[in-house]
């Protein structure tokens, strides 16, 4: 039962300004025209395994714990599969935020149904009709002030509202991509992306690599990102030009797995130099990838080799939050983002954010993000984070840990002063 420290809280906190760290938001012409089963299939609720395929309809794909990809149709086609994927949904922390999220901008006073799914769905189109609704619902409803995007199909992209977006510099498929034949997890090659890339000499690819990043960074760019997580290990060793050179331009046949690592090795600690260079933290997914390599720790040398960058350490590290912990105690150039994880799990962000905040030697090094690619989704986020946010500030009033003053400037910071700070925003 919520408190009345949690109440008085919470309506502190949805009155403030917010500032995201992180997300995929779709460009406005994917944005027009949404309805409730396409607005599912570009939510993370797609990730529930258990619903049964059907014969037609869009496919959404995401990594198994296997390293091979999996996928699950949603019943939007099938009105006969939709009470099964609600009653398999209902208590997923990803679904049950996502129909917050529509509670909160739709007519749908009580949970989504079979019954309901139609109207709803004609609610979701009929706001969508207008090319600005995204928008509005993210400025007017959630009270977003930025948001750092971060569109993998369109590198440094703002999007076309540079007002609102500050993209993200990502670098995966430039560690991945040695050849025109390789590509990173998402099927991104830089050679397919651009064409006018040098493919004979090494030098001048990294120029003009270093001419791309530096051209977005003054377009606007705040930070790097990298999911390179999601395809091999966060054990990025030590490799030299030499190496990397060698690889660089040889038919994939030719290069052997540990060629393979020493170039992508080579060009992740490059990128860590240019953060340097630019002047921007370097984001990291850690956690809930390829498990077998995900976890934060594996990342610690890294860390260690480049005092000068900035790691912002993505997903808390999920599963592995107290192993953040001890990064975040132990290293003066980290700080850890709760992007998605009250989304994968709120109980486990409740006790993560206790940690965070009991174990950080400055309240600056906590931020979040909602991951989101709709602004529905990126609403159902947010409230995940509000409710999150005043739980646990309140369970420490509560318990006298923290002063009632103490709280409300924390609330500030972990809703949108620490990411303004971070990436260079107004407060």
């Amino acid at each position: 039962m919520p408190t009345d420290t949690y109440r008085t809280l919470y309506r502190l906190i949805e009155s403030l300004p917010v500032i995201s760290s992180h997300e995929h938001l779709l460009p406005d012409d994917l944005q027009t025209g949404l309805t409730l089963d396409r607005l599912l299939e570009n939510s993370y609720v797609t990730m529930i395994a258990g619903v049964r395929e059907t014969q037609s309809g869009p496919r959404k794909e995401f990594w198994s714990t296997s390293g091979k990809r999996r996928s699950y149709r949603l019943p939007g086609d099938d009105p006969g599969l939709r009470g099964d994927f609600l009653e398999k949904a209902r208590l997923n922390s990803k679904y049950f935020w996502l129909e917050k999220g529509l509670q909160r901008l739709y007519p749908l006073d009580g949970p989504l149904t079979p019954d309901n799914w139609e109207a709803v769905s004609a609610c979701i189109a009929g706001k969508h009709a207008n090319p600005q609704a995204h928008l509005e619902m993210l400025c007017d409803v959630g009270r977003y002030r930025r948001l750092v995007n971060d569109p993998y199909w369109d590198y440094g992209s703002d999007s076309g509202h540079p007002g609102l977006f500050s993209p993200t510099m990502r670098t995966d498929m430039f560690v991945a991509g040695f050849h025109p034949e390789v590509a990173d997890h998402d099927g991104n090659s830089p050679f397919a992306f651009y064409p006018q890339a040098p493919r004979d000499n090494f030098d001048d690819y990294l120029d003009f690599l270093r001419a791309l990043f530096t051209g977005w960074r003054a377009a606007g760019a705040v930070a790097m990102k990298s999911a390179s997580a999601y395809e091999r290990s966060l054990a990025y060793g030590e490799a030299s030009f030499q190496a990397a050179r060698k690889v660089f331009g040889q038919p994939p046949a030719a290069v052997t797995p540990p060629e393979r690592t020493a170039y992508e090795d080579f060009m992740f600690g490059w990128f860590c130099r240019l953060c340097t260079e630019l002047e921007v933290p370097f984001q990291v997914h850690t956690g809930l990838a390829w498990l077998a390599g995900s976890n934060p720790l594996a990342f610690e040398p890294v860390i260690d080799r480049h005092p000068d960058v900035h790691f912002v350490l993505f997903h808390a590290g999920y599963p592995w939050t107290g192993e953040t912990a001890g990064l975040l105690h132990n290293h003066s150039n980290v700080s850890v983002d709760m992007v998605w994880v009250p989304m994968i799990t709120t109980s486990g962000a409740v006790q993560a954010l206790h940690e965070f905040l009991e174990v950080a030697h400055s309240m600056d090094l906590i931020a979040w993000g909602g991951d989101a690619r709709t602004a529905e989704e990126a609403i159902g986020a947010l409230l995940a984070w509000q409710h999150v946010v005043a739980k646990v500030l309140a369970e420490k009033v509560d318990d006298g840990t923290l002063d009632w003053s103490h709280a409300e400037r924390l609330a500030h910071r972990l809703m949108y002063r620490n990411a303004a700070r971070r990436y260079g925003f107004p407060e």
